[in-house]
């Protein structure tokens, strides 16, 4: 059987071959003018054949005889008798079959030289020409058809797959595996669907609604085709995403995980935009199992659809209804995969439908800004790099300026080396100086790490929320509302400084809305973690106490009881 590459290399020799050979007689020949410029018709003939394909070949070559003929109208009746001529000596061969055998030797050898068979070689080799300029031509078609196929199954992979994993369904071994009616394996379901999404798409015009769902979808495809998951389905205001198939990951749990909480965010950005613009938005609940489920074409003989089924899609469901606008849930058997990655804080067990036992559920708050290491050899490592940061200042300096070279010379491996890096940029804020390594170490082993784009807000005025935050990078604008219900600017947050104690220590709404003026990375202590953190690091603690004293004091003069008082009555109106 001759392979497609043989087929195509055969058809495109013998495209050449037409073409040098029908060029080569004409050449040789040519009696006439005519005849002459009618070779200069191979180079049309291959462009149109090359830009326009078989038709656009045809084409060129009736506008070229066409023009031949006008403008070489004497020379064109010498052609048309040789023409006549040749067809009535062939129509005597067609008859005479030694008259035919001594036609074909005369045309062949080339040192006959009589008009009559030099314009039969002529004629030939512009027949030649022809034909192979529209078999280019053919050729041409055909690629262009192959080409927009391809564009098409491109264009309908894309919403499905990430392109790396479309570069890998595209080859033949994924896309064997992609044609097996199912197999079972191990893979993490996401689940992401907006809160009272129902109750609002009553209040909204049916064009708001589709506008307000293809952002939603627009940007949650986006962040799961960041961590090469694969969108399954939307569901109504829901989307299912799979990660670990049909391209298998050992880390798709540490992957979903990290696309829920890019998830969580952006939807987040979504919020501040839609309220920017007057627009009323929703939250978003997230949940996640990881488990063996049946994967792959499953449905009709005249319809199917490549999905997934199972206990692990059941239970990833159910956490998505447990989950509150905001919140990322998942099963305590899944957490188990991922606490070294992310922060997590257990819930009260609960029932869920379909299952007979209570189910373990952690709530999941972000991502750890220092990786939870699995051995104690390795948590004392981390602690002597802490240290050597925080009291070494030549090489804080040089992990900073020159972190290749701290890593050869004290034997850094990549990790460690960004774990001193964090630790240098820490110390360097007016929250960590003059703090032990201890206290850091400690902060840092809690710490979550949440970024923002650039007109998102973090914190809203009134709102009750349970975060702290430091800014690692980027800048942010404090703005409060006055009892008239006026924004007013009070401070710029930027690298090194930090907000949100005062709502977590004093118990009280949040005292100011913070809004990101350029892309942000900041360090995140939930409320669980920011006690526990605080019981153990007096120093900062002190700082931390301080700065929230000073603020309600002098640096937020505007916000008083009944401020906190109107701006909360505010926000249960919205």
């Amino acid at each position: 059987m001759i392979t497609e590459n043989r087929r195509q290399a055969l058809v495109w020799g013998g495209i050449i071959a037409l073409l040098l050979l029908g060029i080569g007689l004409g050449l040789i020949a040519a009696p006439g003018v005519a005849l002459q410029f009618w070779y200069l018709l191979s180079v049309p003939l291959l462009l149109s054949a090359l830009r326009f394909g078989f038709r656009g070949t045809m084409v060129c070559a009736i506008a070229c005889v066409f023009i031949l003929i006008l403008v070489f109208q004497s020379t064109w009746q010498a052609f048309g008798g040789q023409l006549t001529n040749l067809f009535d000596r062939v129509l005597t061969a067609s008859t005479n079959p030694s008259e035919a055998q001594g036609l074909v030797l005369q045309i062949i050898d080339l040192n006959t030289a009589d008009p009559q068979t030099t314009f039969a070689r002529g004629l030939a080799g512009l027949v030649l020409v022809i034909i192979g300029s529209a078999t280019l031509g053919a050729s041409i078609d055909n690629r262009n058809r192959s080409t927009r196929l391809l564009e098409r199954a491109f264009n309908l992979l894309r919403r499905y797959f990430s392109p790396q994993i479309i570069d890998s369904i595209l080859s033949r071994e994924s896309l064997d595996s992609l044609e097996a009616i199912s197999e079972r394996k191990e893979v993490t379901i996401l689940f992401a669907d907006l809160r009272g999404f129902t109750a609002l798409s009553e209040r909204l015009e049916p064009e708001e609604t589709a506008t307000l769902l293809n952002e939603f979808f627009d940007a949650m495809t986006e962040e799961i085709f960041k961590q090469d998951g694969t969108l399954d389905k939307f569901i109504g205001d829901a989307v299912m995403a799979i990660f670990g198939d049909p391209v298998w990951y050992a880390d798709h749990p540490e992957r979903a995980f990290k696309a829920a909480l890019g998830m969580q965010q952006r939807m987040r950005e979504l919020q501040s935009y839609w309220q920017a613009e007057g627009r009323e938005g929703t939250g978003m609940g997230v949940g996640l199992s990881t488990g063996h489920a049946i994967v792959g074409n499953i449905g009709a003989k005249n319809r199917i659809e490549y999905t997934a089924i199972g206990s692990t899609v059941n239970i990833a469901s159910r956490m998505t209804d447990i989950a509150r606008a905001g919140q990322i849930i998942t099963t305590r058997k899944t957490y188990w995969r991922v606490q070294h990655l992310v922060e997590g804080v257990p819930r009260e067990p609960t029932l869920v439908k379909g299952f007979a036992n209570p189910v373990e559920i952690v709530e999941i708050l972000g991502t750890r800004l220092v990786t939870r290491p699995d051995e104690e050899r390795a948590d004392a490592r981390i602690a002597e790099v802490i240290s050597h940061v925080v009291t070494d200042s030549a090489f804080r300096a040089m992990i900073l300026g020159s972190p290749n070279e701290a890593m050869s010379s004290y034997g850094l491996s990549e990790s460690e080396r960004q774990l001193a890096q964090q630790v240098a940029t820490l110390s360097g804020y007016a929250i960590f100086r003059d703090v032990d390594a201890g206290e850091i170490a400690t902060l840092m082993a809690s710490v979550s790490v949440e970024q923002y784009r650039e007109g998102a807000v973090i914190v809203r005025q009134g709102a009750i929320e349970d975060t702290f935050y430091i800014i690692s990078r980027g800048e942010v604008v404090v703005t409060v509302l006055d009892e008239f219900g006026r924004e007013r600017h009070i401070a710029s947050l930027a690298t090194g400084d930090h907000f949100g104690e005062v709502a977590l220590l004093f118990d009280t709404p949040r005292t100011a809305t913070v809004r990101t003026s350029a892309p942000t990375t900041l360090l995140v202590l939930h409320r669980e973690a920011f006690y526990r953190v605080m019981d153990v690091v007096p120093r900062i603690r002190e700082k931390i106490t301080a700065a929230a004293n000073a603020r309600l004091s002098s640096a937020f003069p505007a916000v008083t009881p009944a401020t906190l008082d109107h701006v909360t009555t505010l926000t249960n109106d919205r």
